[in-house]
């Protein structure tokens, strides 16, 4: 096997593993709510996919050094450096060690891509609807690793974190609704370029229905009420879109190349998957005390920091 399928794919399994055997009691537990067991498979999905990430940091150093900015200097050793830094936060999130240190550098990681890579490209291409992605995509994710801080620290202000949470969360679900429905010719779910694969049936009508109901949740978190319920079924709908669509490509691929492809949709969808399920628990702490007395009670021993 390539190590370029290789060690993504290895060190993505192997944090996946690890995290599941950290939350194994927030996730298998049935005494806690359904819908808190499966927000505790946020951070599990957040770490596995920038391992994967990180190994293709170490494997495909050369294309993507392209991304750094070139008025940056060593863009090889920050390339690796990144590669490095996406490790560490999987394992730390993934063993829940050290994480209100790793959580809050992984969302300062993620917003440095969007103000130096992704904010200047849409600039620069401003007609290019796939370059309004990326910010909002990497914009969730930082949300996310920032979101995992905040209700671990629970500080003061995270009632207010808890709002911007929301509308962010609103906004970027029902924009990518709409991508989804007004591209059904491209692979559901996390919007990109790349066309649905040939052995997906009726692959217009699984678009139109995900963006249907991505457009649906986003609706939703804009109510108070539903809001913790709606981003966490954006999630769901981003882990099945993984699960029935994009694992299955990562056996069918018959090169390399198709293999990395499939690894990165695997690998992306899932991150999305599990920065909805966080934000949610974030969301959730802005809930008054009654209702969020169980949410807080199901999270309490989730993430207690081990330093």
């Amino acid at each position: 096997m390539s190590a370029r399928l290789f060690w993504p794919a290895a060190l993505g399994l192997s944090v996946l593993a690890l995290g599941l055997w950290t939350y194994r009691r927030e996730i298998f537990d049935s005494t806690d709510p359904a819908e808190s067991r499966i927000r505790a498979l946020g951070p599990v999905f957040i770490a596995a996919a920038i391992a994967c990430f990180s190994g293709e940091h170490f494997t495909d150093a050369v294309d993507l050094v392209r991304m750094v900015p070139q008025w940056l200097p060593l863009r090889i050793p920050i390339t690796y450096l990144v590669g490095i830094s996406l490790l560490a936060a999987g394992l730390s999130i993934a063993s829940r060690i050290a994480v209100r240190w790793s959580a809050p550098l992984l969302a300062l990681l993620f917003a440095l891509f969007v103000l130096l890579i992704y904010v200047p490209s849409t600039i620069r291409h401003p007609q290019l609807h796939l370059a309004w992605i990326f910010p909002f995509r990497e914009g969730s994710f930082a949300m996310a690793a920032f979101s995992i801080f905040v209700y671990e620290t629970r500080p003061r202000w995270s009632g207010s974190f808890s709002l911007i949470a929301r509308f962010w969360a609103a906004f970027v679900i029902v924009f990518y609704g709409v991508l989804n429905l007004r591209y059904p010719h491209v692979a559901p779910g996390v919007p990109s370029q790349v066309p649905t694969s040939a052995w997906v049936p009726f692959p217009s009508i699984v678009a139109y229905l995900t963006g249907a109901l991505l457009v649906a949740f986003g609706a939703a978190v804009l109510l108070k009420k539903t809001a913790v319920s709606a981003i966490a079924w954006a999630g769901i709908l981003m882990a099945v879109l993984t699960v029935v669509l994009y694992v299955p490509n990562l056996f069918l691929a018959r090169s390399v190349e198709q293999g990395v492809t499939a690894i990165n949709f695997v690998a992306d969808t899932l991150l999305f998957a599990g920065s909805m399920f966080v934000i949610a628990t974030a969301v959730s702490l802005g809930r008054p005390v009654a209702q969020n007395a169980r949410s807080q009670t199901a999270l309490s021993g989730s993430l207690e920091p081990v330093i």
